[in-house]
């Protein structure tokens, strides 16, 4: 399977890209070229988001075989000001950083289903959210407020299209091996291992599991 994955050069993607390397082709998209070995084939544009006719021509001009599924691992969280006074300026910050990367990711999954031969099977767009997208995060504000954004942006995307598998995996707990993450009082997390075998289980069997589907700490996915 060819997996292009949006995100790649954070925690998370970083991380799966190891995972799934050995088993399936990685293409992340990156902004810059890493400074190291990855274990992804990077594919540099720098401005993706706002011009992602920019990513279907570095892809054919690599010469990369046509994309089966697309990872985005997009955004994040941090702890910050309470999201009202942090001011108009840094919440359109966020907004760019997450909901219009997702949504630009959606639409490239289609394009990129579309442009597909007949007959190729099913195309997935595999979406992360954590739990900021479910609860009201004091401090994360802003990333709940869009996390919640991104999840509707699934579930409308999924009920519209045709041609892509619109899936989401929302990840219940801090992902293990993040040194942001404040652990104080024995928070669980949730290793990157799991994570990759939740996303191995949906772009295996999508139909098998629901638009959103959640990953909790010690408990894995189960399909929908």
């Amino acid at each position: 399977m060819h997996i292009l994955l949006f995100g790649a050069s954070g925690h998370v993607g970083t991380g799966l890209a190891q995972l799934l390397g050995p088993h399936h082709t990685v293409t992340g998209i990156v902004r810059r070229p890493p400074d190291t070995k990855t274990a992804y084939s990077p594919v540099t544009v720098p401005d993706w988001v706002d011009d992602p006719e920019a990513v279907t021509s570095a892809l054919a001009s690599a010469g990369l075989p046509p994309v089966d599924a697309v990872i985005a691992a997009i955004g994040g969280w941090y702890i910050d000001e309470p999201v009202l006074d942090r001011g108009l300026a840094k919440f359109d910050a966020d907004y760019d950083s997450y909901l219009r990367g997702h949504f630009t990711a959606c639409a490239l999954s289609q394009s990129l289903a579309s442009a597909r031969r007949s007959g190729d099977q099913g195309f997935v767009h595999l979406a992360l959210n954590g739990v900021a997208s479910v609860e009201a995060l004091a401090g994360s504000g802003a990333i709940s407020v869009f996390g919640a954004a991104q999840k509707m942006l699934i579930e409308v995307a999924a009920a519209e299209s045709t041609g892509v598998a619109f899936r989401e995996l929302r990840i219940m707990a801090p992902v293990g091996g993040d040194d942001r993450n404040d652990l104080a009082g024995g928070v669980d997390t949730v290793p990157l291992a799991e994570v990759a075998e939740g996303i191995t289980a949906i772009l295996d069997s999508p139909d098998r599991f629901d638009v959103s589907t959640e990953i909790r700490a010690n408990e894995g996915t189960s399909a929908g």
